[in-house]
């Protein structure tokens, strides 16, 4: 039995990426060749028959230059204002994270979510293909984080600037649930 949820969201996805991929005038082939996937299996994507990995959407993103949120859903950009019912909300596979959008839309400067972390010691920080500055800001919980050379433990009420590039990694190191609001400028999930 398929999960309606789930295969809306891959109808999504797929149009997403078809819009992308006919807007930069790429060919099923030309994208497959660039993701390292094959044109069989991107089309399958885009008729939302199957989902791509998360290390291939990062490869989508990475070769249509947008954050990763922008493949999955449509966002409504028009609208400044964001109801708490109404946050888009992504639980990715391989992780055991939850981020919600806080901010309207992906086309913007800035780039707001929440993050609900219910394992412990699972490194949250992903390679990115862009420098950005972010901003993350405890609310439950305890993380130790560390870049550069650098590393802290973070308690609910703490807040930390640093360099993407230069993250080496954020972990929760409690049992207790972390939940955090991270600010990324620009956009890169």
């Amino acid at each position: 039995m398929s999960n309606t949820s789930d295969d809306q969201a891959a109808v999504v996805l797929g149009q997403q990426l078809h819009s992308f991929r006919k807007a930069r005038g790429l060919s099923l082939r030309a994208l497959a060749s660039e993701v390292e996937v094959t044109a069989s299996f991107l089309s399958q994507v885009e008729r939302g028959l199957c989902s791509p990995s998360l290390a291939s959407l990062r490869q989508l993103a990475r070769v249509f230059e947008v954050p990763v949120f922008q493949l999955l859903v449509e966002l409504d950009v028009g609208h400044p204002v964001v109801r708490s019912g109404e946050r888009v909300t992504i639980q990715l596979p391989e992780a055991p994270v939850v981020y919600e959008l806080l901010s309207s839309g992906t086309a913007r400067a800035i780039e707001m979510f929440i993050v609900r972390v219910e394992t412990p010691h699972v490194n949250l920080v992903r390679r990115l293909s862009t420098p950005t500055e972010e901003c993350l800001h405890v609310i439950t919980g305890t993380m130790n984080i560390e870049f550069g050379d650098k590393n802290y433990t973070l308690n609910a009420g703490d807040s930390v600037t640093c360099d993407g590039m230069a993250l080496v990694s954020i972990m929760s190191v409690t049992d207790e649930p972390l939940v955090m609001v991270v600010a990324v400028t620009p956009p890169s999930f």
